[in-house]
This record gives C-alpha cells, sequence and structure tokens, in this order.
C-alpha cells in the first residue's frame, strides 16, 4: 500500500514538473494554467508554492522557478545525506557494543 502511494506520489511530481518544463514556464510572462486532477498532485503544488518555486500569477496560471528548484533538492539531498550519516553512526555504535559486550 505505501509502495503504491509512493508511485502516486512520485507520478504526480513528474506530471507537474513536466508541465513547466514542456511549456518553458519559467518566467510570468510564460506562465501556464494548470488545474490539480488529484489531492496529491494539489499537495505537490502546495508544497512547490510554499517553497518558493512555483509562482501563481492569476488563479489557475503558473510558473516555475527553476533556480529555486534546485535549491530545494539541494536543501533536500543534504538533509537525506544527514539522516543516512546518523544511521549509519547509529548502527556502527550498535555493532561495536555488541562486539565489546560479546568479547567481554
Amino acid at each position: 500500500m505505501a509502495t503504491a502511494a509512493a508511485a502516486f506520489a512520485a507520478r504526480a511530481r513528474r506530471e507537474i514538473e513536466q508541465l513547466f518544463l514542456d511549456n518553458e514556464a519559467f518566467s510570468p510572462e510564460r506562465a501556464v494554467e494548470f488545474e490539480a486532477r488529484t489531492a496529491i498532485q494539489q499537495r505537490y503544488l502546495d508544497e512547490l508554492i510554499a517553497e518558493g518555486v512555483v509562482h501563481e500569477v492569476e488563479p489557475g496560471r503558473y510558473w516555475f522557478d527553476r533556480r529555486a528548484f534546485q535549491e530545494m533538492r539541494q536543501r533536500r539531498l543534504a538533509w537525506s545525506m544527514r539522516v543516512l550519516v546518523v544511521g549509519l553512526l547509529v548502527f556502527l555504535v550498535i555493532l561495536a557494543v555488541r562486539a565489546v559486550t560479546h568479547l567481554g
């Protein structure tokens, strides 16, 4: 079930991003119309607006800030790497503790 939800979310992200890319909607003058077909699309659009990636020129017309998108992706990658490093450190500490307790 979670896998299906992740797949739907990934598809919604791709569809929204592709809309802007295909139409080169990278400035207010090139804004495109968009109406979310699903709740997942609406949540992702709202997230992009909150992050400053997508801007609404007028109701239902949006443009995409590529620089803000890259910055958002870099922040998310940095966060993911931090989580991965913390997880790795916890694993190594557990491994070390188990090694010490089994030796003694």
